[in-house]
């Protein structure tokens, strides 16, 4: 497979008193011999040049970079050093940046690394983010700084931890929405989100790493957006599957902070994005966590009581996503709640009245269980804005489809992605009606599409006739413009739906148990 950067062993002819050629120019016609007309040398690559003669001998070997159509050379260094090749892959989420130090020989993953986003300090969401750049010329920076340290944090953790120096590699992919991608690149990001949504960019293209002010001295590809809402994270999770050159229908959702949903074939591809994310990663609740140390990850109800595991076996602090749909799931699936998520106090002793609320919540963890000493709770509040979020989700795959003039029982394959679909239960997702009740073998889990895209675009760069088309020919749509998308989300607040016709398997376990369907 071709790959943005190479490595070509060259044996150079020393200068001679009757052949005083330059050595930039035996080193130009090497690489036209070996196939590699028009080549530039870059000031670094030129510095490093004649040491790299010398101490070979003069065999070298050049590090070129196929940057925006032109060959670059990157480096070049003595002896023969095809064999040491490397690269970066990112996923740069708003909420956690992921970095992958690739074998370019092998394509293995070398190392991974993560760290929060450091932009989380000026707001946990995006818009509070771009309120606060507005505010004064000088806080667009301090996000930008805030972006690329963060960058630089990963470049240097991966290289102490591997011995590559990461600083000098030739090429990173990175792979964000679109706002992200604003951040970093200095551009006001509310050109995204503000009418007539025409972002300043949707195709950054290539730089080098010391434009963007990164201490990377490399190339940098930023996978490009579809529209403003559908960045390049969604087209880079889209190169890891194969639906959108067949004819059969497929559905990608990747849910994160936001939800973003392709539904397609060879055919067409039909894309939206909304706020489908928050309550589904655990941003509710007065316990609700992000997924971490003592975090409740996991729920189930067994001999009319309620018990977890948490992230690590700590003591419980409070309840992530992945547990926030096991509890509901599992609160339906035994009857103590109802098709409206409304608690049943008759139900268990855990399902308590809380007199400063003046509201029933049930009790997933006492107070001698919890770290912070005091009793964690899922209240029917909680119930209500989480069924809210869910119903978001569900309408938007609804929406879709009907847009697309099919329905669920047509979906040959359903990509899942994301922190949440990595982490979740599916049974649990479909029992609370946040996917379709589909045949299990039609769902593919998928931890981290983005970051999987920008690795398979790093090792193979014929994937950027695929890049091409998906941020060219993918149809977006605005669900806020959709005229009955309020209504459906009215019927999917219901647990699962309010039809169950459509869900049968959620049907047969409640009538096995003796529930009311």
């Amino acid at each position: 497979m071709k790959q943005f950067s190479e490595k070509i062993y060259l044996k150079l002819i020393p200068p001679t008193e009757e052949d005083p050629r330059s050595l930039q120019k035996r080193f130009v016609e090497a690489l036209e011999e070996d196939g590699y007309p028009d080549a530039k040398l870059t000031l670094r690559a030129l510095r490093s040049l004649e040491r790299a003669c010398i101490a070979g001998d003069y065999g070298v070997t050049a590090e070129i970079v196929l940057f925006d159509g032109s060959i670059q050379v990157f480096g070049v260094e003595p002896g023969d050093m095809r064999s040491s090749r490397f690269g970066i892959a990112v996923d740069y989420g708003s909420t956690t940046i992921i970095m992958q130090l690739v074998n370019l020989n092998t394509g293995e993953v070398v190392r991974q690394a993560s760290v929060p986003n450091g932009q989380h300090v000026y707001g946990t969401d995006i818009l509070t983010r771009i309120t606060y750049a507005m505010e004064a010329e000088e806080h667009a920076d301090d996000l930008r700084n805030a972006t690329l340290e963060s960058f630089n944090a990963l470049l240097e953790q991966l290289g102490e931890e591997s011995g590559v120096n990461l600083h000098s590699l030739p090429v990173m992919i990175i792979s964000g929405n679109t706002a992200m991608v604003h951040f970093l690149l200095g551009l006001n990001a509310w050109t995204v989100f503000a009418s007539p949504y025409a972002p300043v960019t949707m195709n950054p293209g290539w730089m080098w790493g010391c434009e963007l002010g990164m201490d990377f001295e490399g190339a940098v590809y930023f996978i490009p957006a579809a529209s403003n809402y559908v960045g390049g994270d969604i087209v880079s999770g889209l190169l890891t599957m194969d639906f959108y050159k067949k004819d059969g229908l497929g559905v990608f959702f990747d849910i994160g902070t936001n939800g973003e949903l392709v539904i397609g074939n060879r055919d067409f591809l039909l894309a939206g994005a909304g706020a489908a994310g928050p309550a589904l990663e655990g941003y509710i609740s007065r316990y609700g966590t992000r997924a971490k140390d003592g975090a409740i990850d996991s729920v189930h109800i067994s001999d009319s009581r309620l018990h977890y595991t948490t992230i690590g076996n700590a003591r419980p602090i409070g309840i992530c996503g992945s547990g926030i749909i096991d509890l509901v799931a599992q609160l339906r699936l035994n009857g103590w709640i109802n098709i409206a998520g409304e608690l049943n106090p008759d139900a268990s002793d855990q399902i308590i009245f809380i007199e400063e609320d003046q509201q029933y919540a049930v009790a997933y963890a006492s107070a001698e269980e919890s770290e912070s000493g005091e009793m964690l709770y899922f209240s029917q509040t909680d119930i209500k804005q989480y069924l809210e979020t869910k119903a978001a989700a569900h309408t938007m795959v609804d929406c879709l489809l009907e847009a697309v003039g099919c329905e669920e029982g047509d979906i040959d394959r359903f990509y899942l992605s994301g922190a949440f679909s990595a982490h979740s239960n599916l049974e649990s997702a479909i029992a609370v009606g946040i996917f379709p009740d589909l045949p299990r073998e039609k769902f593919t889990l998928i931890a981290n599409s983005s970051l999987d895209g920008a690795r398979t675009l790093l090792l193979d760069m014929s994937r950027m006739e695929d890049v091409e088309r998906l941020s060219e020919e993918m149809h977006c749509v605005q669900f806020a413009s959709i005229p009955d998308f309020l209504i459906r989300m009215y019927a999917a607040l219901f647990i699962p739906h309010t039809d169950m016709n459509r869900y049968p398997s959620i049907v047969n376990h409640l009538k096995k148990a003796g529930l009311p369907v």
